[in-house]
């Protein structure tokens, strides 16, 4: 093997092992920041009600919240790995797109809600935005509901707010793709709904849900429903985003006393 080519091997060697350690560094980094939100479930106890300036933290989320108050709710759905808390900061909207529960850096994130959906004031539509992440973690598993055989074996999930009367089962009326970027583009603009108050807003937004559906699901919702939207990154376009809409069927939503 002459010089040259012993070069360029060794090249190709280093290049290799330098991408190896990096992919292997974010899935050890990855399961590490996962583990880490596995943890916080073992917080949630049996104790009393906490009282605070914003209202009543039920007792199972009441020593998260004095670990983190910026804890908001909890997000679950059956059949996947998500099952996490959702943080809030409508001072710094994106504060939790790269930092853990612990407030440190975390490529991983947690689950935030959109800044103009707010738990303490009445709005139609709730958007929680999670991260689409190669290890299956954060909202990887929400691209599962592409499949209707997925959804009609898995036609709910629960989101609760940390907060009494906030905790609620959402029956899915959408799940599909769609993209936000160009602006220009005709695709709907699903997050320009985030905390919508007016009836015409809302007919608005479940008729464009429904148009980006990949499947009808029978399921419909009136004004005065509870909507909670699930966002996350997906790769069939550039800017590509994946949601689900799920509206609450157990009550209805109440603001936090």
């Amino acid at each position: 093997m002459g010089l040259g080519r012993k070069i360029i091997l060794v090249i190709c060697l280093i290049v290799f092992l330098g991408s190896a350690g990096v992919l292997l560094d974010y899935f050890l980094n990855g399961m590490k920041e996962q583990n880490a939100l596995e943890d916080l479930k073992n917080m949630q106890t049996d104790r009393e009600d906490l009282v605070t300036d914003k209202g009543t933290v039920i007792g199972k989320y009441a020593d998260l919240y004095l670990a983190n108050n910026d804890i908001i709710g909890w997000i679950t759905v059956d059949g996947t790995r998500i099952d996490y808390p959702v943080m809030q900061t409508q001072n710094d909207p994106e504060f939790y797109l790269y930092r853990g529960f612990d407030k440190e850096y975390a490529v991983s994130g947690v689950p935030f809600m959109d800044a103009a959906s707010d738990i303490f004031v009445p709005t139609s539509n709730f958007l929680i935005y999670g991260h689409h992440m190669k290890n299956g973690t954060m909202f990887h598993d929400l691209l599962k509901y592409e499949d209707r055989e997925f959804y009609e074996e898995h036609p709910t999930f629960k989101f609760d707010t940390i907060y009494k009367g906030g905790q609620g089962t959402y029956e899915i009326i959408a799940a599909g793709y769609t993209q936000i970027f160009p602006k220009d583009s005709t695709e709907f603009k699903y997050y320009h709904y985030a905390g919508m108050t007016s009836e015409t807003e809302f007919y608005e937004y479940l008729k464009g849900i429904r148009e980006i559906s990949s499947y009808d699901t029978g399921v419909s919702a009136e004004y005065g429903d509870q909507l909670v939207t699930l966002s996350t990154c997906a790769y069939h376009v550039e800017d590509g985003r994946f949601i689900i809409v799920g509206k609450r069927v157990d009550a209805k939503q109440q603001v936090p006393q």
